[in-house]
């Protein structure tokens, strides 16, 4: 099994889509839905993060009737060190943005040897979007979600651990499961190649979607010694982080991003894509001139 998922962990990193029927494909048993293949860490791990993962989720605190409040998942779903490292600088980034201040959560498919976060699964991705939903206010609180990853040209992002699980989110997954969660104001940010596939699926007046590539394209810069891949130095490390909104910092670090690729002469291009709902901008509007 160790071996198996290892090679579905080569088919993503080679592009190939992974929910299909081919022989052999252990995600086939899933017939499309938003699971997990995989095997059981062992007795101490497990313990040590299922306590992980209850800590993170009673720690976030309820919303505050009459304030906006913003809740912020930000998740490494890949077990490469890039991933860890650009959830984590972007969560730090904004949180304090945000004001966020105990109402986020890091999740994290690891990567950087001692575990400090919950580890990023679809149940617990699934679960920290569902305590979400539960604390805040659907008509008045604004929940962002960071994912980073790598990504397939069929639109889907990987989950990965070095032979313990893979798995796949389609865009229409993230879609059902803020709708199950009755999340209606967000912000979704998806830093892996063919992320602009997120944009269709969920775009309405109460979402902003901020994706690294258009859906044909890949991106760059996911190498596991870089601090961040190319988009999320452009956007947190630099826009964000130098005081820009989460909107403005994207038309930014778009024009930084182009830059990078014709001076490295990386082609084609990535062609970050937006789409900024009217209510879900104004609402971060409200957040971010506090």
């Amino acid at each position: 099994m160790g071996r198996l998922i290892a090679l579905v962990a080569a088919l993503w990193m080679c592009g190939a889509p992974l929910a299909g029927a081919q022989r052999g494909d252990p995600l086939a048993v899933l017939n499309g839905q938003f699971g997990v293949v995989g095997l059981a860490p062992p007795p101490g791990e497990a313990a040590q993060l299922a306590k992980l993962m209850g800590d993170a989720l009673a720690g976030l605190q309820p919303q505050r009737p009459g304030q906006v409040d913003v809740y912020l998942i930000a998740a490494s779903l890949w077990g490469e060190p890039v991933f860890e490292r650009e959830a984590s600088a972007a969560a730090a980034i904004l949180i304090p943005h945000l004001g966020a201040e105990g109402r986020a959560i890091v999740l994290s498919a690891g990567g950087q040897g001692q575990r400090l976060y919950p580890a990023a699964t679809p149940e617990t991705l699934s679960a920290a979007i569902g305590q979400v939903g539960a604390l805040m206010d659907p008509s008045e609180d604004l929940a962002v979600i960071f994912l980073t990853s790598h990504g397939t040209p069929n639109g889907a992002i990987g989950f990965n651990e070095t032979n313990r699980f893979t798995a796949s989110m389609r865009p229409v997954h993230m879609r059902d499961l803020l709708r199950q969660a009755n999340i209606r104001n967000r912000v979704v940010i998806v830093s892996a190649c063919f992320s602009g596939a997120f944009i269709a699926p969920l775009m309405d007046d109460d979402t902003i979607v901020l994706a690294a590539s258009a859906s044909d394209r890949s991106s760059f810069g996911c190498r596991p010694q870089n601090e961040w891949t190319f988009f999320g130095d452009a956007y947190f490390n630099r826009a964000v982080r130098g005081g820009a909104g989460l909107v403005s910092a994207f038309d930014q670090a778009k024009r930084l991003i182009e830059r990078w690729e014709r001076e490295q002469n990386l082609s084609p291009p990535s062609n970050p894509q937006r789409y900024i709902g009217a209510r879900a901008q104004a609402l971060l509007q409200r957040v971010e001139a506090r």
